[in-house]
């Protein structure tokens, strides 16, 4: 019994001048989710103690607005707000009660720790119980700061050194971040102290470092916590 030819100018998969024919790709079934990007590893879990007083900021918050905080950087301004209501019952009591500020403080540096952990790789840094002394650590770049530094400043308005003045940065690193927010256009103190701002500041520090270590030829770096201590 003779084969049936195949189809003219198509022989073993050739076309009739012997160039082969791509197989055709299967359609995705309908409804089909094509995840472009792969989404992010989720963060480790935060050290007790930062969790206990990030996990306290959220009740504050809750009990005050009636809104609920979920670590997203996007509800950094809802946290300014509670903030800026306590600030002159803060304030005014520090002299007598300064447990009330330091309460507030640390609940609200626990929360901010978390966010900007969440959106940038870095780590904690708990070398004692004060969260005084407690630093987040930048792994892409050699970055730290003290949340609760950036905190007091929300609060009492304080920092007159700058947005800086509490990142650990290498000193040429430091005047490349300097000169970039100098670029930037003034703003009124609430706007100027606020953690959504600083948590602008960091991404800026993050892009004008990481810009001058890829001219560098460095590339892809990361920082561990030996990286820090030495």
């Amino acid at each position: 019994m003779n084969e049936p030819n195949p189809p003219d100018g198509d022989v073993n998969g050739q076309s009739h001048d012997g160039q082969a024919h791509a197989e055709p790709q299967s359609a995705q079934p309908p409804g089909t989710v094509v995840q472009l990007h792969p989404s992010p590893a989720e963060p480790e879990p935060a050290p007790a103690p930062v969790a206990d007083l990030a996990s306290a900021c959220v009740r504050f918050v809750r009990a005050a607005l009636g809104v609920e905080l979920d670590f997203q950087p996007e509800t950094l301004p809802l946290l300014d707000h509670y903030l800026a209501t306590r600030r002159d019952e803060l304030l005014a009591a520090r002299a007598a009660n300064p447990d009330a500020m330091g309460l507030v403080a640390r609940a609200a540096a626990g929360y901010f720790g978390e966010v900007v952990r969440g959106h940038f790789g870095s780590f904690w840094h708990l070398p004692s119980d004060d969260p005084a002394n407690w630093e987040l650590r930048f792994e892409s770049i050699y970055l730290s700061v003290s949340p609760l530094a950036v905190v007091y400043d929300a609060i009492a308005h304080g920092d007159e050194e700058g947005p800086i003045a509490y990142l650990e940065l290498e000193d040429e690193d430091r005047e490349a971040v300097a000169a970039r927010l100098a670029e930037l256009p003034p703003a009124n103190d609430e706007e100027f102290f606020s953690l959504t701002t600083r948590l602008e500041v960091l991404e800026i520090a993050v892009d004008v470092v990481k810009a001058r270590m890829l001219a560098a030829g460095l590339g892809e770096v990361a920082f561990s916590g030996e990286d820090y201590e030495s």
